[in-house]
């Protein structure tokens, strides 16, 4: 008696073709996110001295982060035009959940009030003193 034995791969390709699809969609997918744009809306503005204004931004990721509000000194004798229209390149000194922050200044010394989450603070070389209370809530 001769058995045939049938032809039959061991290994088919559409079980390597079909988890290697889902990897390459899934790296796309992170890849977009990790680069998508962050929208900015003016917030506040506030005068600190001839040297220096402080912007805040109001910003939005989507529909499924909530907002957070970009703290930047920026050089006063620029317009607001100009700093909406460079912000992607200034960096945020202070990074908060806190909508109702408060920023207030005398005698050229700005003074920040927070109630809520500072995702990123860092004092750099300003032309104005900063002075921080924080808190949770």
């Amino acid at each position: 008696m001769v058995s045939i034995m049938q032809k039959e791969r061991v290994f088919k390709k559409r079980y390597v073709l079909v988890p290697a699809l889902f990897a390459f969609l899934l790296i796309a997918w992170v890849i977009h996110f990790l680069k998508f744009p962050v929208e900015h809306e003016l917030y506040k503005k506030v005068e600190v001295n001839n040297l220096v204004t402080l912007y805040v931004t109001q910003a939005s990721a989507g529909a499924m982060t909530s907002f957070s509000y970009h703290y930047y000194l920026y050089d006063a004798k620029k317009s607001q035009v100009e700093f909406m229209a460079h912000i992607d390149d200034e960096t945020p000194f202070m990074i908060t959940s806190d909508s109702k922050a408060t920023a207030t200044v005398n005698n050229g010394q700005l003074y920040l009030r927070v109630r809520g989450d500072i995702y990123s603070y860092h004092s750099g070389s300003y032309q104005v003193s900063v002075h921080l209370d924080a808190a949770p809530y």
